[in-house]
């Protein structure tokens, strides 16, 4: 895809995420989440923050990889996102570690971030399919959805409740739930 202007500056994501819907932005960032791993949308951050592109433009990104993308703030089912006219492949990077956070503390601050949490289910998996399964992990803070897309492959099949788990994945919204967001089978462990 044609690359963006060079000479118009990144903006620091943070900043981006407060921008009215439709301003136009500019960001540069790390690949958190692959082209594809939940729809064509991918994930980046730098480090002030995250942010969910809802588009991969045809263009196969991979986590590590660092990318500038330049297109307009949108905020599909109430999630900030930035929907792309262009992206373009900068140099390599190294891949983002998950910030630890309490489940409690997952919210608007963590919003668009890879993050890790560690807790015990609580509760049974629910079925939500076609889109995938939900299940609680509450470290004592408070509980948090963890939503697993179908597309992952993640077998939830053998989780029970009360089992300690830890799961890294991207701090997501959808309408008004905060969740988050396992990007495939290692995403989620038992200890």
């Amino acid at each position: 895809c044609a690359g963006p202007d060079r000479t118009e500056r990144a903006q620091p994501i943070a900043a981006v995420r407060g921008l009215a819907h439709s301003a136009q932005a500019t960001i540069e960032g790390v690949v958190t989440v692959a082209a594809s791993t939940f729809d064509d949308g991918f994930a980046v951050q730098d480090p002030t923050g995250g942010i969910y592109v809802t588009r991969a433009l045809g263009i196969a990104v991979n986590p590590g990889e660092r990318v500038r993308i330049a297109g307009r703030v949108v905020a599909p089912n109430h999630q900030t996102g930035i929907e792309p006219a262009a992206i373009t492949r900068l140099n390599a990077s190294s891949a983002a570690a998950p910030i630890e956070v309490k489940t409690g503390a997952v919210g608007p601050a963590t919003e668009g971030r890879l993050i890790a949490v560690s807790g015990k289910l609580a509760g049974s998996v629910l079925d939500d399919q076609p889109w995938g399964w939900k299940l609680h992990v509450d470290d004592g803070s408070g509980p948090l959805l963890i939503f697993v897309a179908t597309k992952t492959r993640i077998d939830v099949r053998g989780l029970y409740a009360g089992q300690p788990l830890r799961v890294i994945g991207f701090s997501g919204r959808y309408e008004q739930h905060t969740e988050l967001l396992p990007r495939g089978p290692s995403d989620i462990t038992a200890h």
